[in-house]
């Protein structure tokens, strides 16, 4: 079963960076501990995104179809 994603470096960095372009910042400067974080993150989340596609792609060689699902998620 796969682990759900710790997105929440992300979402602050993202939301540093929205504070920072609205306020006329220049640069946006992040402690070591948070771009590691950030960095930990992005690379879990490539990763499985890389894994996602290759099964994809291999499901498409092997059969040909393309089968795609919208799940609205939960509140």
């Amino acid at each position: 079963m796969i682990q759900p994603l710790n997105t929440i470096p992300v979402e602050l960095f993202l939301e540093k960076a929205r504070i920072a372009r609205k306020s006329g910042q220049k640069t946006l400067n992040l402690p070591i501990d948070d771009a590691q974080a950030l960095e930990e993150c992005l690379a879990v989340v490539m990763t499985r995104l890389a894994g996602e596609l290759d099964a994809i792609a291999l499901s498409v060689q092997q059969t040909g179809d393309v089968q795609i699902k919208f799940d609205g998620g939960t509140l």
